[in-house]
């Protein structure tokens, strides 16, 4: 069977655009790498979305769990696929996916958020060894850090946001940042101070040890160069993540830059007949936001109704 689209990414834009695409009885499947509800649900399961209108504030798995159960009850297919190849042909589009499936499609839209991407890591003694035995680099369930000592690595918005997520439940949370002040949003930074989160400006990490699990982590001051040691049972690293290699320049995609997609105002891409909406797309203006996507991908449907309906009449 030939789909009337194909949506790349599974996250709150891709998902939107599925609904929407139902909504003019297009066929439509979902295709997402990681985990539906895209990094609502990978990266960010357990923290506070506090700016998605209707909620004063939702988890953020919670909330992508509804965009999710919104598509498929809309009737979008929703497949957990990584997309590989996406192929034009002559009445459409060949899309092929890393367990070795092909779909055919009379239309694609372009919703893979930053794309596949990995953390950035520290790059120190013990942090190798003892990644998944108490060293990780996201939360996956707040509650895994009941009565731990922890110890969170970063200095941006969302490793504070970790810091002040586990800190009810942990028995003691310490921040180590390289800086000597926060680069996050005030209100993040307030509410830390405000915490009994132990923040130690100025510092890194220079080792990790353990056994089976994490023990201990070496800390020196970068201005003083005295060094501390911390027992701990629980590290996060939050200092950013870094993308894996970009297959759209193989698609024939324009891009603004190295990954973000160059389009139009009704989100068409350079290549007739794919389009494109949410983080991934590049304009003048643009503001990376949920709901900014979701209005995007709105656009893209339409856009793609049109493309297929030619010549439109509206």
């Amino acid at each position: 069977m030939a789909y009337d689209v194909i949506i790349v990414g599974g996250g709150p834009a891709g998902l939107t655009a599925g609904i929407y695409a139902r909504t003019r009885k297009l066929s439509t499947l979902i295709l997402e790498a990681q985990a539906p509800g895209g990094q609502l649900a990978w990266l960010y399961p357990t923290k506070s979305v506090y700016d998605y209108p209707s909620y004063i504030a939702v988890e953020a798995r919670e909330l992508g769990q509804m965009f999710t159960l919104h598509a498929r009850e809309s009737g979008a297919q929703v497949a957990m696929e990584e997309v590989v190849e996406v192929q034009r042909l002559k009445s459409g589009f060949k899309v092929r996916t890393r367990p070795g499936n092909e779909y055919d499609t009379r239309a694609v839209i372009l919703a893979m958020g930053m794309g596949l991407f990995e953390p950035k890591r520290l790059g120190i003694p013990g942090e190798v060894e003892l990644e998944g035995h108490g060293v990780d680099y996201r939360v996956r369930d707040r509650h895994e850090f009941k009565d731990q000592r922890v110890l969170v690595v970063g200095g941006g918005d969302s490793a504070l946001e970790i810091a002040l997520e586990i800190v009810a439940a942990a028995k003691q949370v310490t921040l180590v940042h390289r800086r000597g002040e926060f680069r996050a949003m005030e209100k993040n930074v307030e509410a830390v101070l405000k915490s009994p989160i132990e923040v130690l400006y100025n510092a890194e990490v220079t080792s990790l040890e353990g056994d089976d699990r994490v023990r201990r982590a070496v800390v020196y001051d970068n201005r003083t160069l005295k060094k501390r040691e911390f027992e701990v049972d629980r590290v996060i690293v939050n200092i950013g993540f870094q993308p894996t290699a970009t297959p759209l320049p193989r698609w024939g995609i324009e891009l603004e830059g190295e990954r973000l997609i160059k389009v139009k105002a009704d989100m068409s891409t350079s290549v007739p007949g794919i389009f494109a909406c949410g983080d991934i797309v590049s304009y003048p203006g643009k503001d990376k936001r949920i709901v900014t996507g979701c209005g995007e991908a709105v656009t893209a449907v339409m856009s793609v109704y049109r493309y297929l309906k030619a010549p439109y009449w509206a």
